[in-house]
């Protein structure tokens, strides 16, 4: 039974991980070309319809990351990862907030965006991302 929940448990988030890693490279093109337009502080010179579509794929790419991290709560872990299971959970949960935050720092009606809360978002995401990715590869490299 012991093989059986660590063999599930590790299926299951090498699936969240290569799910997420998907979302991401669809959002990088959206990413990229707003980021450049804020950078270039040239976001007026998006039309209407990209930074709509921008802010679209960014809300259902967080809509994507909420669900991986319900599934992630959902998670029955193996006993010797129940510490590490609840700080990827927190880390995960911390990351699709971020994400939210940053959707949420585009404004489509006044086509603006609130730098200093997308700045915030995208710290909080390399920092909550590089603790998941540095639970998983422990969880992953222990041996069951």
């Amino acid at each position: 039974m012991k093989k059986n929940l660590m063999m599930v448990y590790g299926q299951t988030l090498s699936r969240t991980i290569s799910d997420t890693e998907d979302v991401q490279k669809d959002l990088e093109p959206y990413y990229t070309k707003l980021k450049a337009a804020m950078e270039a502080d040239k976001l007026a010179d998006l039309s209407k319809v990209d930074f709509e579509d921008i802010q679209s794929e960014f809300q259902d790419g967080t809509d994507r990351y909420l669900e991986y991290n319900e599934k992630l709560k959902k998670l029955q872990a193996p006993a010797r990862f129940m510490g590490k299971q609840r700080s990827l959970v927190s880390a995960y949960n911390i990351y699709a907030n971020a994400c939210q935050a940053m959707t949420d720092s585009l404004n489509v009606t006044d086509h603006t965006v609130d730098n200093e809360k997308f700045a915030q978002a995208e710290t909080d995401q390399n920092e909550a991302m590089d603790r998941i990715v540095h639970l998983i590869q422990t969880i992953m490299s222990t041996n069951a």
